[in-house]
């Protein structure tokens, strides 16, 4: 996988938990309570935010052409944040206030992983070198793997099945980077047609729509 199937990996992730919390349980001692699966949307985007900064946010910001986007989705992030964090704080989940300010902060969200896709991506894509991409993505991998091991520390044993799945993920993907440097064939590929490919597939990205 590179950092563009992890992008969007991470965003059908979101989404899928962005669209099952409406339908939760409201009873807060239950598993997948709309409590704790907000609580996992709030370590999704926190994940997907750290794994950006490790890999594409520090070469962009420093281009010019790229500065301001991405000052901009950091300030999105920190909004968006913000705000499902007073919603995390509400207690009456069954109301129907509570369900209207969830879709109101998703929205939100929607229009941020919108802009990862038309155009963090395509600016990425067309400022980074093969090999710039490929450390990009073992970037992105080391980032998120460093977090959930950190989280994995401080967090009762039992409670992380979905997370060990996921370290050993991208310990996996970590493995297959580290062939394809050593065999070195994948990255003689020219720009234009690294480009293309990601450019057919990332874009096909959707942005769901919330139940109403």
């Amino acid at each position: 996988m590179d950092v563009w199937q992890l992008i969007e990996r991470d965003h059908e992730n979101i989404g899928g938990l962005i669209r099952e919390i409406p339908y939760a349980l409201n009873d807060p001692r239950a598993v997948g309570s709309r409590e704790q699966m907000l609580a996992d949307l709030m370590d999704e985007l926190d994940l997907h935010a750290t794994g950006l900064g490790a890999s594409l946010y520090g070469p962009l910001s420093r281009e010019g052409r790229t500065r301001t986007l991405i000052e901009d989705l950091n300030r999105g992030h920190a909004e968006f944040r913000r705000q499902l964090q007073q919603l995390a704080r509400r207690r009456k989940t069954a109301s129907a206030g509570w369900l209207d300010t969830f879709e109101d902060v998703t929205f939100l969200v929607d229009q941020h992983l919108h802009r990862h896709v038309h155009e963090l991506i395509p600016a990425a894509q067309m400022l980074l070198a093969p090999e710039e991409v490929a450390a990009a993505t073992r970037a992105f991998v080391r980032a998120k793997t460093s977090a959930l091991q950190s989280r994995r520390r401080g967090t009762v044993a039992g409670g992380m099945s979905s997370e060990f799945a996921l370290i050993a993920t991208l310990a996996g993907v970590a493995a297959g980077l580290g062939y394809l440097v050593w065999n070195g064939g994948r990255f003689g590929q020219s720009r234009s047609g690294r480009m293309a490919e990601a450019g057919e597939r990332v874009p096909q990205q959707a942005v769901r729509s919330m139940p109403r």
